[in-house]
């Protein structure tokens, strides 16, 4: 089907509303750079221990192939169904449900996982620094952070994209400049053993494990994709962008892995950094009082993380809204703010529901592993998915443009990497109760779309079709001359 606006009507998100600063920060903020590497990152450490940084720079290798592979398929689909249109353009409508399927249970659980983290973080300094110890009042830092985030993601797009742009660079500002800290004041002790796979527990097998959860902290870098209706010259700027995240950041956590293990001591790393708050502790250590400054970039970057969250996940429930595969109230937008604002109600209700369950049964951190855990999994079939579909793409519907580099090279390297951690999850090291159960959910859940891609392929072939549908070209309708509202 070709690409053009469809024949039914539908309500319109803001059109080429926003440049390429907010659509990079969308993708920079969802990875949520200072709270990756406080508590993303530091769920690798029992595994890399002080081999971090390799375990780092493989899930940055492996990202940044999937990167590229989304860059190359994002140029020609301006959408916002983001990765699913993708999907089904290249390898067909079935691909394309399956990796919406496996979206609408990983986007939604960011927000939820990062309100946990949140109200962990935040029951540890009230504890710890503010002297109240009611254990109990992660649950009131879940309220506090889903309202935020709420005001935030419910009005104009500008507003919540501008917002990423100065949350993002602040918390990236603090972060890299603790590491320049600590790497200076250790200029005697730097050498390159954090690369060296024999520090990690069981050498390689290890550095795999860790790498695991160091994809969980470049999550996100695909965020822009579902921006692709309200960017100014998609084609352009989600490229950029989704490529230009990914390398930036990894570059960014790879300075901070290789900080964190010197500053914390070389052969002292694994206790200090596995114990409670490590980079607020490394605060104190180089930066004295100045410690509150790390605290609040960690808060400011789930702020921001769960800002572009909540707006990758509404987009995409529009757009299937739209193709008539998710109920038709979440397709309507905000008459004056053009946001997808039913979306956004049912998905701050969502969340707040599952960060209540998850830390009433298991506490605000273990439900934070769970589903962190669900996401990586889920996720990693995505990337997968897509590295296969450009190769795919490009060497069946535009062998004109294929370049071996580009379109084979670079997304296979993603594919094979990725089946890594998935062998390390499922067979090498499987987690224990109740991180177990997280395993069997992602593998369920999975089996589950491919039922479903037979039945609707049996029942509702229309619906699959509509999958690769693109609403709107590049350049062809211009942005809407509303003012942003006060």
């Amino acid at each position: 089907m070709e690409a053009g606006v469809a024949s039914r009507s539908f309500d319109r998100l803001r059109l080429h509303s926003i440049g390429l600063p907010q659509v990079l920060f969308q993708s920079i903020t969802h990875m949520a750079p200072a709270a990756a590497v406080a508590y993303s990152i530091y769920i690798s450490v029992p595994s890399s221990k002080q081999a971090l940084a390799l375990s780092v720079l493989l899930a940055l290798i492996a990202c940044l192939c999937a990167a590229v592979a989304i860059g190359q398929l994002a140029k020609l689909e301006p959408s916002a169904g983001g990765l699913y249109t993708y999907a089904a353009r290249s390898l067909g409508p079935w691909a394309g449900f399956n990796v919406a399927w496996l979206f609408i249970l990983f986007e939604p659980l960011v927000a939820p996982f990062l309100y946990l983290e949140f109200g962990w973080a935040m029951r540890e300094v009230m504890s710890s620094e503010a002297g109240w110890h009611y254990t109990g009042q992660w649950w009131i830092w879940v309220l506090v952070m889903a309202a935020i985030v709420y005001l935030l993601t419910y009005r104009d797009i500008r507003i919540s994209t501008t917002a990423g742009v100065i949350l993002g660079a602040f918390e990236i500002g603090i972060f890299g400049a603790l590491a320049l800290w600590m790497m200076l004041s250790n200029t005697g002790d730097l050498n390159l053993q954090p690369f060296n796979p024999h520090h990690a527990a069981g050498s390689w097998s290890g550095v795999f494990r860790g790498m695991v959860f160091a994809i969980l902290a470049f999550i996100g870098f695909e965020a822009a994709a579902p921006l692709g209706e309200e960017a100014k010259n998609p084609r352009r700027t989600v490229p950029i962008a989704v490529v230009g995240s990914a390398l930036a950041i990894g570059l960014f956590y790879i300075l901070c892995s290789y900080a964190w293990v010197f500053g914390a001591g070389f052969d002292n790393f694994v206790t200090q950094a596995t114990g409670a708050d490590p980079w607020r502790a490394l605060g104190k250590t180089f930066w004295s009082g100045a410690w509150v400054l790390v605290f609040l970039a960690i808060c400011n970057s789930i702020a921001a993380n769960s800002n572009a969250a909540v707006n990758a996940a509404t987009r995409v429930f529009y757009a299937l809204a739209r193709n008539r595969l998710a109920p038709q109230q979440l397709g309507r937008t905000h008459p004056v703010y053009k946001t997808p604002y039913i979306a956004i109600v049912w998905m701050t209700a969502f969340a707040i529901v599952v960060s209540m369950l998850l830390g009433w049964k298991w506490g605000p951190l273990i439900g934070f592993a769970f589903i962190a855990t669900l996401a990586v999994i889920v996720v990693v079939v995505v990337y997968i998915l897509i590295c296969l579909g450009c190769v795919w793409h490009y060497w069946t519907k535009r062998r004109a443009e294929f370049n071996w580099f580009l379109h084979f090279v670079v997304p296979m390297a993603g594919a094979v990497l990725f089946f890594f951690p998935l062998y390390y999850e499922y067979y090498k090291f499987p987690p224990t109760y109740p991180i177990k159960y997280a395993n069997w959910i992602a593998l369920g859940w999975i089996g589950a779309g491919l039922v479903l891609t037979v039945w609707l392929t049996q029942r509702a072939p229309e619906r699959l079709r509509d999958m690769d549908r693109v609403y709107v070209e590049d350049e062809t309708i211009a942005p809407e001359p509303a003012s942003m509202p006060a």
